[in-house]
């Protein structure tokens, strides 16, 4: 289904999901899927961390549950205005949850399952700070819909990642009731591997 909006004097066209090749454009929302889970989604809402920094806690959710998250530029550089450029690999974003316009962010607290970098959703009405800025890593000139790709954080230089060993169950306090029993912890490491490999998949595309 494809829909056209003026923003100013750009026309955009609003496309409910974008062909396998297509770059995927500032301005897009998209779900992000865990490779080597068999697709677990990026995922986050309301609840908090009950140790480290205290934020809003992120994990990969089991296949369909996943959220959207707009792509968007780097904190503390110009908003890109035309809302519909192509982002190219090895740019720097950010993603931000749509529903409680948190960006995924990285710090130097610990993860709860792994001890590595906690991941979190982090600011207000879309605003953090640089530790929300990701490097977008991939093959070829522009980041696709449906390629392998991972995000490294611009400040702690560490990768998103996440494994199904490492995921919220009664063994590690993850009981009945728990809102993220089943959910993989999502953590960001030094190492970039297996675990770090990311798919963009269906959401809402913008393109001129």
């Amino acid at each position: 289904m494809i829909f056209r909006k003026t923003i100013g004097a750009t026309v955009l066209t609003i496309q409910c999901c974008a062909q396998a090749d297509m770059p995927l454009t500032f301005g897009s929302a998209i779900r992000v899927s865990h490779a080597a889970s068999g697709g677990y989604e990026l995922e986050t809402g309301a609840i908090n961390f009950g140790s480290g920094s205290g934020q809003q806690a992120v994990t990969f959710t089991p296949r369909g549950e996943g959220a959207l998250w707009l792509i968007k530029g780097p904190y503390g550089e110009p908003t890109i205005s035309s809302g519909s450029a192509p982002v190219e690999c090895g740019a720097q974003i950010r993603l931000e949850h749509l529903s409680s316009k948190k960006n995924l962010h990285t710090h130097n607290f610990r993860s709860p399952l792994t001890g590595n970098q906690e991941v979190s959703a982090y600011g207000e009405d879309g605003e953090g700070d640089a530790n929300d800025n990701w490097y977008v890593l991939c093959d070829g000139k522009y980041w696709v819909k449906g390629a392998h790709f991972t995000l490294k954080n611009v400040v702690t230089k560490q990768y998103l990642q996440a494994s199904k060993d490492n995921n919220f169950n009664q063994r590690n306090g993850c009981g009945n009731g728990c809102p993220v029993a089943g959910h993989l912890e999502a953590s960001a490491s030094k190492v970039k591997g297996s675990g770090t490999v990311l798919k963009a998949e269906v959401g809402v595309f913008l393109s001129k």
